[in-house]
């Protein structure tokens, strides 16, 4: 009877100490999990990958600060957003001639653009795509303030601050989500800015 009775406790105490190993292994595995040292990525989970941003942007004021802020900070300054503006007209600069034509404006425009389909796993050969170029050509006789058929690098950066101080509606000298949304102006800049958010028109 001893002896059984000692069988019985053997068992009932290696039972118990298997369950006590499992339990903490569970445990183990939920604080990995918890504290994210999970080794699963947006490639082993698609649905949790989010959308990679369209470089070209928009009109809406999380594209602006989306194709502007340089540093990551989740604001773009004044400084950000001319050093963009200048860094993409030398870019479409091609002829070297420190202006820029109608041709090379919207051909800046349509690398981006088609970038942002990219992006997005979008087909770029519709109707929206094509009208998006021809709203940009209607831009840039908006922004060439003196109708000579050219876009000078200063008549670019006078759009870029107006665009600006019609983005810092708080006045901070930084545009952020902070910002109440801006309200329209009926100047040609934004006749233009209405017409593209009706489509799937970019950031200039």
């Amino acid at each position: 009877m001893a002896d059984r009775s000692k069988t019985t406790l053997s068992l009932s105490l290696a039972l118990i100490a298997a369950l006590s190993g499992a339990a903490f292994a569970q445990s183990e595995e939920t604080t990995a999990t918890e504290s994210g040292t999970t080794t699963e990525t947006a490639a082993d989970n698609p649905a949790d990958a989010s959308p990679k941003p369209g470089i070209a942007g928009g009109h809406s004021q999380a594209a602006f600060i989306a194709s502007y802020d340089k540093n990551g900070d989740g604001k773009v300054s004044l400084e950000e957003l001319i050093e963009v503006r200048t860094e993409r007209f030398r870019g479409a600069d091609k002829d070297g001639d420190g202006r820029l034509n109608e041709a090379e404006y919207v051909a800046e425009f349509e690398g981006r653009l088609r970038q942002q389909y990219a992006d997005q796993g979008r087909d770029p050969s519709g109707e929206r795509f094509e009208a998006s170029l021809k709203q940009a050509g209607v831009r840039f006789a908006l922004i060439d303030r003196d109708r000579d058929g050219f876009l000078s690098l200063e008549e670019d950066l006078e759009s870029a601050r107006k665009t600006f101080a019609r983005n810092d509606t708080d006045g901070d000298g930084f545009v952020s989500a902070a910002d109440p949304a801006p309200v329209r102006e009926d100047d040609g800049n934004d006749q233009a800015d209405k017409k593209d958010e009706k489509k799937d028109g970019a950031a200039n």
